[in-house]
């Protein structure tokens, strides 16, 4: 029996084709899978970056470029994808901050090997050092020149000090008792810095009181944390952690404490309210078991009635202000 020009294109022809490219037949869900697919291909290799799926198309940006041909291998493997684009990682704004005993850095770094070097590189022996560094970007300067810039506060005497470094400035910002010491501190620095432009954001003033931070720079440096490793995030439909969460959230507390007076909003997702906030209060137990104080800690819902397919909709972005 002949069928029909009409019956053949429509009928037959049409789901022929559509379920032998599988992308439009089943639309997001085969570019979710090939996403969950990238994403374990490079974690299993131990290489990092923001991944993108269009189609059979995969784009990974914020590469290290030592990684970049590494990571093209890896997900060119991957089962289901049709090309790979990577994007290198622009050198991140780092930042540094001496409070006290504390000495923060946060910021990206290309692998292990530029972490141990950078923490090795400030580390002294009267200071605590609480490194916040996501995997997968570049510095902005060598972990020897971040090292002279810490030495160079130090060496001030000044102990509540933050230099912040992005596209060859250095901002350091500094409540010093007298113009003496502020004097003392730009030296130090712009010596160390090495030809860096240096923004001066040194106020004098009678005394240094714990807490003064960047607050606006240590939320874009926790921003930039908790983004580059995933987020923090919950299994769908669950108060489950998703990956690595507890330890991120570990490494966030820690970040904080530089800033004892800062005010730090939880805004939490979920299909509704009660499962939102129960995230919520599980990210803020983490937070005050490393020292937070939990009254600064607030908790804003944000409910996903419709599901929690996309992933922001079951996780818990960290504001603080």
């Amino acid at each position: 029996m002949r069928l029909p020009h009409a019956v053949w294109i429509g009928g037959l022809l049409v789901p022929a084709l559509l379920a032998a490219t599988g992308v439009f037949l089943y639309g997001g869900g085969v570019e979710r899978e090939l996403h969950a697919d990238v994403r374990a291909a490079l974690g299993k290799a131990g290489y990092h970056g923001v991944i993108a799926v269009d189609g059979r198309t995969v784009v990974v940006s914020e590469v290290s470029p030592r990684s970049a041909d590494a990571v093209r291998a890896v997900v060119s493997d991957v089962s289901g994808v049709g090309s790979a684009e990577v994007r290198q990682a622009e050198p991140a704004q780092l930042l540094v901050a001496v409070r006290g005993a504390e000495i923060l850095v946060s910021g990206a770094v290309a692998d292990d090997v530029e972490r141990r070097a950078l923490i090795e590189a400030v580390q002294t022996e009267d200071h605590r050092v609480t490194a916040a560094l996501r995997l997968g970007g570049t510095l902005p300067i060598p972990p020897a020149v971040v090292g002279r810039v810490v030495s160079a506060a130090l060496s001030a005497k000044v102990s509540d000090v933050t230099a912040t470094v992005h596209r060859g400035q250095v901002a350091v910002a500094a409540r010093v008792p007298d113009e003496a010491r502020a004097t003392a501190v730009r030296e130090a620095v712009r010596q160390a810095a090495n030809g860096l432009q240096l923004t001066d954001r040194i106020e004098v003033a009678p005394s240094a009181q714990a807490g003064d931070l960047d607050v606006g720079a240590l939320h874009d440096s926790i921003s930039r944390l908790v983004g580059g490793n995933g987020a923090i995030r919950f299994v769908q439909g669950t108060t489950a952690w998703e990956g690595h969460g507890p330890v991120l959230v570990e490494r966030v507390g820690r970040m904080l404490l530089v800033a004892p007076r800062a005010s730090i909003t939880l805004v939490a997702h979920g299909t509704d309210q009660a499962m939102a906030t129960k995230r919520g209060e599980m990210v803020r137990d983490v937070l005050v078991g490393q020292g937070v104080s939990p009254a600064l800690i607030a908790i804003e819902t944000r409910p996903a009635p419709d599901g929690e397919y996309d992933p922001a909709t079951r996780q818990v972005d960290v504001a603080v202000r």
